[in-house]
C-alpha cells in the first residue's frame, strides 16, 4: 500500500486527524454491507491507516462499501469514510473497471454518460454476472447521444441573473 499520507491528502485529511477516531465502532453497526453478515468495520481500516499498518485488498469494507456515508452520519466526529476508502482502493490499484468507467466519464463528459459508462464496464458487468439483472433494468435505462440544452448561452449567467434578455 502506498504511505498514509498521499493515502489521506487524496480522502482530503491528514494522518492525524485519523486519530480523533474514539474507537467507538458506531461506524461498523450502522454499516449497509454488515447487513449481509460479512462483518465490516470501518473503524479498523482507520485504526490501520493511523498505525500505518497495510490494509488487505479483501478487507470487507473495501470490497463492498457502497459510499452511502451512514458512517459519517453516525461518526462523532463526522469522519468521511467513504472518501477514505475510495482513496485507499485508488492507491491499492483496487478499483472495478465500472468505478473507472465513472470516474473517466466525469473527466470527459463533465457528467456520468449512461451508455459510455456501460460500454467501457461491460466485461466486469458480464463476469460478475450482473446482466441477467438487465431486463429489470430496462426501465431505468435511457440511453441518449449527448446533447446541448436548449436556451443555454455559451456564458453561464451568474446566480440571481438567470433570465437572458
Amino acid at each position: 500500500m502506498a504511505d498514509i499520507e498521499s493515502t489521506a491528502e487524496l480522502a482530503g485529511y491528514k494522518r492525524e486527524d485519523f486519530s480523533v477516531c474514539l474507537g467507538c465502532k458506531i461506524c461498523g453497526s450502522v454499516c449497509t454491507i454488515n447487513d449481509l453478515s460479512v462483518a465490516a468495520n470501518p473503524q479498523a481500516l482507520l485504526f490501520n491507516l493511523f498505525m500505518q499498518r497495510e490494509s488487505a485488498a479483501d478487507d470487507p469494507v473495501l470490497r463492498y462499501c457502497t459510499n452511502c456515508y451512514n458512517c459519517t452520519q453516525a461518526c462523532p466526529w463526522h469522519i468521511r469514510i467513504p472518501e477514505i476508502v475510495r482513496a485507499v482502493k485508488e492507491q491499492m490499484g483496487l478499483e472495478t473497471s465500472f468505478e473507472k468507467a465513472f470516474k473517466s466519464s466525469i473527466v470527459i463528459w463533465g457528467r456520468v454518460y449512461e451508455p459510455y459508462v456501460f460500454l467501457r464496464s461491460l466485461s466486469f458487468l458480464m463476469r460478475g454476472g450482473y446482466l441477467v439483472h438487465l431486463v429489470r433494468w430496462k426501465e431505468y435505462i435511457n440511453f441518449h447521444l449527448p446533447h446541448k440544452v436548449k436556451g443555454m448561452s455559451r456564458v453561464q449567467t451568474k446566480a440571481g441573473k438567470g433570465k437572458q434578455q
